[in-house]
């Protein structure tokens, strides 16, 4: 991955995040997209470009990518391909579920005719998928950002926080003490 390019939608969130630090480790120039916002965090996680989606349509860029990461799809795949250097990777791993089936059927047939690889991320589940990541924020390697706190009974709220775009980070809910 060193010196690949590489886009992060929803860069600004939890999962975005972790993304591009991640993708930073291994030495890939990083374009995080996300709202005006959240510019600033972006560039402090590890972004090198940062894009305000409603200024900049990313799938539209003379310099494709070698991955794009989607956390909230919702375009068409075929812009999506269009975002994607030749032999390209374009994951989706969030969005409507409308959008992650479009990524499932056509993008599969776009895939195989245009040589690029469009799918759905899938993230293996137990903690030993998950070991490498916590031992790089234990060792504080990886940072975490915790945009807020909510209880259980304000978990509806925390939901709309996350939903409108407006969490920066992750977000805790936590239980009674």
């Amino acid at each position: 991955m060193a010196g690949s390019r590489v886009l992060i939608n929803g860069a600004g969130g939890g999962s975005g995040s972790f993304a591009i630090q991640l993708a930073k480790r291994l030495g890939a120039h990083i374009t995080g997209v996300d709202n005006a916002s959240k510019q600033d965090f972006m560039r402090s996680v590890g972004a090198d470009h940062v894009i305000y989606y409603r200024r900049e349509d990313f799938t539209r860029t003379s310099e494709p990518y070698e991955l794009v990461l989607d956390l909230v799809a919702h375009r068409s795949v075929f812009a999506y391909r269009r975002a994607l250097a030749p032999g390209g990777r374009y994951r989706c791993a969030g969005g409507s579920v409308s959008a992650l089936l479009r990524v499932l059927t056509i993008g599969s047939v776009a895939a195989r005719i245009t040589g690029r690889s469009i799918g759905v991320l899938v993230v293996r589940q137990g903690p030993a998928h998950f070991e490498p990541l916590t031992d790089l924020c234990v060792s504080r390697d990886i940072g975490i950002h915790i945009d807020r706190t909510f209880t259980l009974d304000e978990v509806p709220a925390a939901v709309a926080h996350v939903g409108e775009g407006r969490a920066l980070g992750k977000v805790v809910v936590v239980g009674p003490s």
